[in-house]
């Protein structure tokens, strides 16, 4: 049997990254307000995704919101995005899955 390291798992939360990413493409996810965030390629589709889970966040309990929330962001680090913060230097980092998902769930609570 071999032991299991933390870094082989895959079952635990992404955490915050410490390398500066400089490359924002249209499957980023910008964190923040104003119309950088709001016009960015990514987090249109993001939106969309969203959206098309509001109905099912709205009638869900407390326990399966989460679920709803951890499973977005799942899919959508399953297809390579990433949640980014940039900060006042200008360097981009991703915020890891626990930012994201409450991205996301402030995100479904948002117009219902």
């Amino acid at each position: 049997m071999t032991a299991t390291t933390d870094e082989n798992r895959t079952d635990l939360p992404m955490q915050p990254g410490t390398d500066a990413i400089f490359d924002i493409t249209c499957k980023d996810v910008i964190m923040g307000r104003g119309s950088r965030s709001k016009n960015h390629c990514g987090n249109v589709t993001y939106r969309k995704l969203v959206d098309l889970n509001k109905e099912l966040y709205a009638t869900a309990s407390k326990f399966d919101k989460l679920k709803i929330c951890k499973a977005i962001v799942a899919a959508s680090r399953h297809f390579g995005w990433r949640f980014l913060q940039t900060e006042a230097s200008g360097e981009s980092f991703d915020t890891g899955d626990k930012r994201a998902w409450e991205k996301t769930s402030q995100a479904l609570r948002e117009g219902i």
